[in-house]
């Protein structure tokens, strides 16, 4: 029986050894699972965001060999868009991009308002939409009275022209009274060959990132009310010539190097620079190619003139190669 009573008093005593956690020690606990958490998510997110950004870049590169294919095949480049038929150059590298099929179904010389093309201006293309950005593959557009599929890729116009209203000269323009046509490799009607870009394929830009905005409104330099919005393939509202209104809308599809990158997130910047700039939703930057196929991470922050120099085709400026 004492045998017996000590053995009992033994187990009793091992079961209270084995207290249950306290409600400190677990919150103590979870505090601590919470700090590492902390610590693991931001780099989590990094790596996410890097992962998006190269994605953008592979895709932005497609293009950039898109119209570099239809340079090959057509002895020059698309044009920026046509006039009077307000194709652009997105809509012209298609067969370029694995998107044959789609370019088979529209009419590059058609109305963008009567089908078959009103219907392809719905087509959502993932490759035209970058990963980072939050930004609603089809939207309606008032002034097309139909969806249209956004776009975070615009090509390159300028280098030298900040505005598409206003004054002259315009970003986009061809030659018009006694201007010469935009300094980039596209514009209105554009037929710029690879021999015409002088400052050196390496060297010129051809396509970027934008972000459009169309919760965004302001008043332009004509004194009109514009807003933030790029679109694919088509539209009915750009120009050859300045319109009696005194400004265009060629920012739908063509940009401008001559304004900061990602002025859309400067408070003060006018509403044509926010049109025509060059921004994405990546950290500190924005993808951009160049007439060679070559992809940059450019910094927001990089010199304004060399910049503004890699916008023109012509220009004679001596650009070094950032990446």
């Amino acid at each position: 029986m004492k045998e017996a009573k000590a053995m009992r008093l033994r187990y009793s005593a091992r079961r209270q050894s084995f207290k249950a956690f306290t409600l400190i020690e677990l919150l103590v606990v979870i505090a601590i699972i919470g700090i590492l958490v902390s610590l693991l998510l931001p780099a989590v997110q990094q790596v996410r965001e890097s992962a998006r950004r190269i994605q953008c870049a592979n895709q932005l590169k497609q293009m950039v060999l898109g119209t570099l294919n239809y340079e090959s095949a057509n002895r020059k480049f698309p044009p920026g868009f046509t006039f009077p038929y307000n194709t652009m150059w997105s809509a012209m590298i298609l067969p370029h991009i694995e998107q044959g099929n789609l370019y088979s179904q529209i009419d590059v010389e058609g109305d963008w308002t009567a089908s078959p093309n009103r219907e392809a201006l719905g087509v959502a293309l993932d490759i035209f939409l970058c990963p980072s950005a939050s930004i609603v593959p089809v939207q309606f557009d008032e002034s097309m009275g139909n969806d249209r599929v956004n776009s975070c890729y615009l090509a390159v116009s300028s280098g030298l022209r900040d505005r598409e209203a206003g004054e002259l000269p315009w970003c986009g323009m061809g030659k018009y009274q006694g201007y010469p046509e935009s300094d980039g490799v596209f514009f209105v009607n554009s037929k710029t060959r690879a021999a015409e870009i002088t400052d050196g394929l390496s060297n010129t830009l051809v396509l970027g990132e934008s972000i459009p905005d169309q919760e965004f409104l302001d008043v332009d330099f004509a004194g009109n009310v514009q807003k933030v919005d790029h679109w694919i393939l088509g539209s009915n509202e750009m120009n050859d010539v300045p319109p009696p209104a005194n400004s265009n809308e060629i920012s739908e599809c063509l940009g401008s190097t001559a304004v900061p990158i990602n002025s859309l997130d400067i408070a003060d910047a006018p509403i044509d620079f926010k049109e025509l700039c060059f921004g994405s939703a990546h950290i500190s930057g924005v993808n951009m190619g160049f007439a060679d196929g070559h992809i940059t991470f450019l910094s927001d922050q990089v010199d304004a003139q060399v910049y503004s120099a890699m916008g023109t085709r012509a220009g004679a400026e001596v650009v070094n190669r950032l990446d």
